[in-house]
């Protein structure tokens, strides 16, 4: 015989499709394989059994340890007892064998006598057995579902962000899988030529990295068109990881690339899609009938109510405005709303869908946060600003929202406004902005704190009478705001009495003031 020993696990891992059961002795599968044989007066020491379900009894059991087997594989029937204590060989259930039992044998020994050929076998196996269902339309969940049965490890699918897109735990990690869903939430871990997704695309390995806890894993990144659009990790408890694991990875990560090559291009369908119906609502192109059909059509529900956000860069060289609106889809993506988006000039424009009877816009306001904060994170130097319009309650009223989002946005522009501006939250601003080219506007500033803006140290005076109406006028709250002694504030503020001629103590001079700051920042002036 020209059979080449393998330990008892790996046969069994490479031979059959699915994990198998084990009945006794699992610690046995450390132990090389000699033969498979399906007679006892074939049996030898270090051999394997073969044998129905039907033919499992206390007899063939003695018989085999008297031979020094080194275990018996029951092909799957009916539920099975353990006729009596088994110490002295292994025995275990295969699960999902196709055909006889001479079959099976034929799988088993192509294993023991060339398993290079036999991983090459099941490796095209594997590579069928995933397009069948990427075929089917099962979608990234079946795919890690499927990888998770094959390997008996846990499957994780991340996109270029390190957000999870499919997961599956192994039975052995399922206990402490959301640890380590989150241990592997973020891409930190990655060697740097992984994260770099061009130059991932170019190297496209699987590497093996140390997991805390006595674990490990297999990442590898989903290639689609030379750049790498996600990552496949396959995680398991450090040292079982395997050639049947590399070759579940390597299948797996064929099929998520076509998989996620497919979803894009049905995203980025939709987004042209709705970027065309944006541009029909706005110009006014369509049938109210139409439009109607066109909104739902694009999963919206007209009996709620929809609000517009505006997006831009805020530096004169910006990153593009169409990574803006990646980062916009990525946040709708995340927060799963039913938002449009699409492009509008240097902006990115979207409508987001909210309650009618909603007092504040939640919805609205955390997209526009979670954009506004992931440009922050990625382009600290280019600071992006997001206004937000009323909520429309009919398409009609879609043009309106997008004109207050434009206030909002420009108004954000000028006040360096970290967070989304809400329309309804511009206050005086609404008023002010309206009389923005007004003579009379500049005029009053400069009758109110004209004097103040003359002095060298204009700024003190200005950030103090901002803080003091911030503060409601409370002295103590502001000294402490600014870092001030109590009596010093007060030094202060009869200085500023002094300078613009006006008592602080009369209401409709300290709303002089607050209108006149108000008119100093909405027109873009700083100290």
């Amino acid at each position: 015989m020209n059979a080449k020993s393998i330990r008892l696990k790996d046969l069994l891992r490479l031979a059959f499709p699915l994990p198998v059961t084990w009945l006794a002795g699992e610690f046995y599968g450390e132990r090389l394989v000699r033969w498979v044989a399906m007679r006892m007066d074939e049996l030898h020491e270090g051999d394997l059994l073969l044998v129905e379900a039907a033919s499992l009894n206390g007899q063939l059991i003695l018989q085999a340890q008297q031979r020094a087997a080194i275990g018996i594989v029951v092909i799957e029937g009916a539920e099975i007892h353990l006729p009596l204590d088994v110490s002295e060989l292994a025995i275990l259930v295969a699960s999902g064998t196709e055909g006889d039992i001479y079959s099976v044998q034929r799988q088993l020994l192509v294993v023991l006598i060339n398993q290079r050929a036999a991983l090459m076998e099941r490796g095209a196996r594997i590579h069928a057995q995933f397009s069948q269902l990427e075929a089917e339309g099962k979608g990234l969940e079946g795919l890690v579902t499927a990888m998770s049965e094959i390997s008996g490890r846990g499957i994780l699918i991340q996109d270029k962000r390190g957000w999870i897109l499919a997961q599956h735990p192994s039975s052995a990690l399922l206990s402490i899988w959301s640890n380590i869903l989150e241990q592997l939430g973020d891409l930190a871990g990655l060697p740097d030529y992984l994260v770099d997704r061009r130059q991932a695309g170019s190297a496209g390995s699987v590497i093996t990295q140390q997991i805390p806890g006595g674990l490990e894993r297999l990442i590898a990144p989903v290639i689609v068109g030379e750049i790498a659009r996600g990552y496949l990790s396959l995680v398991g408890l450090e040292g079982e990881i395997d050639d049947l694991d590399y070759l579940v990875i390597e299948q797996g990560c064929f099929v998520c690339a076509i998989e996620m090559a497919r979803n894009k291009a049905i995203r980025e369908t939709e987004k042209r899609l709705k970027g065309d119906l944006l541009t029909a609502l706005l110009q006014d192109d369509l049938s109210p009938r139409d439009a109607g059909l066109w909104v739902q059509t694009m999963g919206l529900d007209l009996e709620q109510a929809h609000i517009s956000l505006r997006f831009a860069w805020d530096v004169p060289q910006p990153p593009s405005r169409r990574r803006l609106e990646t980062l916009v889809n990525g946040a709708v993506a995340e927060l799963d709303l039913p938002v449009i988006v699409s492009p509008l000039g240097s902006e990115v424009i979207c409508y987001c869908q909210v309650p009618q009877d909603a007092l504040r816009p939640e919805a609205a306001l955390a997209l526009g946060q979670t954009v506004l904060d992931q440009a922050s994170l990625e382009y600290p130097q280019a600071p992006a600003r997001c206004g937000i319009g009323l909520p429309a309650s009919s398409l009609e009223d879609w043009r309106v929202s997008l004109r207050q989002a434009g206030q909002a946005l420009e108004m954000a522009r000028r006040l360096a406004e970290p967070k989304p501006l809400y329309y309804s939250d511009l206050s005086v601003y609404r008023l002010l902005f309206q009389l923005e080219h007004s003579p009379e506007l500049i005029a009053f500033q400069e009758e109110t704190i004209g004097p103040l803006l003359a002095l060298e140290n204009a700024g003190e005076f200005i950030h103090t009478l901002e803080a003091y109406f911030e503060h409601n006028g409370n002295l103590s709250q502001t000294a402490e705001a600014l870092f001030l002694h109590r009596n010093t504030l007060i030094y202060r503020m009869e200085r500023i009495a002094a300078i613009t001629s006006l008592e602080l103590d009369k209401p409709e001079n300290r709303l002089a003031l607050q209108l006149a700051l108000r008119i100093y920042r909405m027109l873009g002036s700083s100290l």
